[in-house]
């Protein structure tokens, strides 16, 4: 009936609340997650759509109540009235500030990519093919490692004169690990809501710890294939020519990690393009 419906809603709400108020606090409890980062990832990205579809859902119910009731009398209708105009009030202001911030954050992507096609038509020095993915190796003296939005992954003869081929490829695999986690999407999705969310400390640390988790994620999988030490290394040689305190503690992570632990996989066999 509608004082279900009205009970619906505010449990609803309260669901919304208590994952918004509590997940940052449980999933950073501890150094699990540095262990089970793939696990972490899917539990915020799994926090952020209960919190985000539990208040959908509530709006929804409320203005299902004020629809089929308009009518009726009693507190329950004009309660479930109330939060639902609050509720579409509260979407709306959200709505107009992720429109606010994704404009600029469009944009910025916009212009990173024609930089990037720039770059890659302009210094690509050769390609190769791992798994369906085109990796270019760019003519720079910049540290450049990284992977674009349509699955490219761009290495810099800075980096591959700066260290073995094993870990090159290592490096690459970290990723090709990017690309096929959709990694850029799920960064994206943070910025969003950091940007709609500013003064909320679940916003801020969700893009903090998703950003830090992507990477660890990319390391675990390029160490499944050539082992946690050349992984390692990469970060290691990787801290030298670009330095960053992001890189030197994911190394210590891999160097602390037992080798034992890490399934190999078979090495992807890359299939060579000249230009």
């Amino acid at each position: 009936g509608r004082i279900g419906a009205v009970i619906a809603v505010l449990g609803l709400v309260v669901l919304a609340v208590v994952v918004t108020v509590l997940a940052p606090s449980i999933l950073t409890r501890g150094t699990w997650w540095l262990h089970r980062p793939q696990v972490a990832l899917h539990l915020w990205l799994g926090a952020l759509t209960v919190a985000a579809s539990s208040l959908l859902l509530s709006v929804g119910i409320a203005s299902v109540v004020v629809a089929t009731n308009a009518h009726a009398h009693g507190i329950g209708a004009p309660a479930a009235g109330l939060f639902a105009w609050c509720g579409l009030g509260v979407a709306g202001g959200v709505a107009a500030l992720l429109a606010a911030n994704a404009e600029p954050i469009s944009a910025a992507k916009r212009r990173t990519d024609v930089a990037v096609t720039l770059l890659v038509a302009r210094s690509t020095v050769r390609t190769e093919h791992i798994g369906g993915h085109e990796i270019a190796y760019l003519h720079t003296s910049d540290p450049i490692a990284c992977s674009t939005a349509d699955g490219r992954v761009l290495i810099s003869t800075g980096v591959e004169n700066a260290m073995p081929p094993a870990c090159v490829r290592a490096v690459v695999e970290h990723e090709r690990a990017h690309v096929l986690g959709r990694h850029d999407l799920i960064g994206r999705v943070a910025a969003l809501n950091a940007a709609a969310f500013p003064r909320l400390r679940t916003a801020r640390e969700f893009r903090r710890t998703v950003a830090l988790l992507i990477e660890l994620v990319a390391d675990d999988t390029a160490a499944r294939i050539y082992g946690p030490a050349t992984v390692c290394n990469a970060l290691t040689l990787m801290n030298r020519i670009d330095p960053s305190p992001g890189l030197e503690l994911r190394a210590a992570r891999l160097a602390a990690s037992p080798v034992k632990s890490w399934p190999h996989r078979r090495h992807p066999a890359p299939v060579l393009q000249s230009r």
